[in-house]
């Protein structure tokens, strides 16, 4: 679907969507417990949908002795939540991955779960069989934050103890959080110890010692998981998407519009991506900063623990004054996210007349005010839909949108919102 933004949103109040992140999983710790996933969760995006589907194939009675068909779509979540899972019920399962999941790297994950006891086949698995064994399981704290989410959800099922051992600092923490906080409601019992810098971790039963900085987390086996029904029904608002609708009431307010008000998003939420909010404070801060001295003023944001807020800074960050500069760093993930994210922002952003450039791991955006307006490829990726729709906000011409139904992987209603907070937007094969 190709779109043309003729007019940005004029102000209004919408509310947030459920978080996609809460949601999944609240889903897989209500499949844990015995309860019925409810039909309110359905439409809510197509990863959710993807893990809706691969619980139920899993926890299948028809299925016999086949292996449970997992279709994860474009989910990492899906899948890097669900594979120690089903290793961890000791259901044999075939893995099918769409658009880029299948070339991003995985591992150091499925290196630890073939130690303990599964078969798993592919770079990106193709299936996986056996039963996961307790034990401890290693992991560099410079991989994704679901290796070990995947792993919380799953050792506790198993009849002995186990643990997860980080090496190194835990990226992505927020999401952990998350997880720790789902799995407490849930009656799982984790307990964490860190070790810093130069301290060494002692020798476990794997005759293997680490010396710090590092993570543990222990965890108990034959747990039994006693999720409350009512949890389904309080899946909090998603920050990630909600970020948008935050940088565009922001943008509307530097151009003088009206105000974009987003309800729902809990302020004290574990969710990382809340720090938007602090994050445009600091910008706002420091262009106020410049008017009054005359010089520009440059501001370094950290990502390594908030990377999906990359796309919505992004487009803030043009639109701050000529001669301030912000400096996205911490951001090598976002390589092997549904889109090369450091190259596609900047190859849209640009096309729309912004003055950024691409680093290693990181991006160096100077504000320009406003852009041109033009056209822009979604390279498959939600984010960077959203993003292009943002950036109408301060754009001075239409803006074109290709392949604008990569948004239905997290936020399926995003444009029937924006229509009704003002914006115009249309299919060109209506024009």
């Amino acid at each position: 679907m190709d779109i043309r933004i003729t007019k940005a949103p004029a102000g209004g109040t919408i509310p947030a969507i459920p978080s996609k992140s809460a949601a999944h999983r609240i889903m897989i710790a209500a499949a844990l417990s015995g309860l019925p996933l409810t039909q309110n969760l359905e439409g809510l995006s197509l990863d959710i949908t993807a893990t809706k589907e691969c619980l139920e194939a899993l926890f299948s009675r028809d299925r016999g002795h086949a292996p449970a068909s997992l279709c994860c779509g474009e989910s990492g979540s899906t899948l890097r939540f669900l594979l120690p899972v089903a290793g961890a019920l000791g259901v044999d399962a075939d893995l099918h991955c769409e658009g880029r999941l299948p070339d991003r790297p995985m591992e150091p994950f499925l290196e630890a779960l073939a130690e303990h006891g599964c078969t798993v086949t592919g770079r990106t698995p193709k299936m996986i069989r056996g039963k996961l064994k307790p034990g401890t399981y290693r992991l560099p704290g410079n991989v994704s934050s679901q290796y070990v989410t995947g792993l919380l959800f799953a050792l506790p099922l198993l009849e002995g103890d186990s643990r997860i051992l980080v090496e190194g600092t835990l990226q992505s923490r927020p999401y952990i959080d998350l997880t720790l906080d789902v799995l407490a409601k849930a009656g799982i019992q984790v307990c964490e110890k860190t070790f810093g810098q130069g301290q060494k971790l002692a020798a476990e039963a794997d005759g293997a010692e680490t010396e710090g900085p590092g993570t543990v987390f222990e965890i108990r086996g034959g747990q039994k998981y006693m999720l409350p029904a009512e949890e389904l029904d309080r899946i909090e608002g998603d920050w990630s998407n909600g970020a948008f609708w935050i940088v565009m009431d922001a943008m509307n307010r530097r151009m003088g519009a009206g105000e974009i008000t987003c309800t729902g998003l809990d302020p004290a939420s574990r969710q990382g991506d809340r720090a938007i909010v602090e994050l445009i404070r600091r910008m706002e801060q420091a262009d106020r900063n410049s008017a009054a001295d005359g010089q520009g003023r440059r501001v370094e944001i950290d990502v390594s623990d908030i990377p999906d807020l990359v796309p919505a800074i992004s487009a803030y960050a043009c639109g701050r004054p000529a001669g301030a500069v912000t400096h996205i760093v911490g951001a090598e993930r976002l390589r092997f996210k549904e889109s090369d994210r450091l190259r596609a922002v900047t190859e849209i952003l640009s096309g729309l007349g912004a003055d950024i450039t691409e680093e290693p791991a990181g991006l160096m955006i100077r504000g320009t005010k406003t852009l041109s307006g033009g056209e822009a490829d979604s390279f498959g990726d939600h984010r960077i839909v959203m993003m292009a729709a943002a950036a109408a906000c301060i754009a001075e011409q239409d803006i074109i949108i290709r392949g604008a139904e990569a948004v239905n992987k997290s936020y399926p209603g995003f444009f029937e919102d924006y229509r009704k907070l003002g914006g115009e937007v249309r299919e060109l094969s209506e024009e």
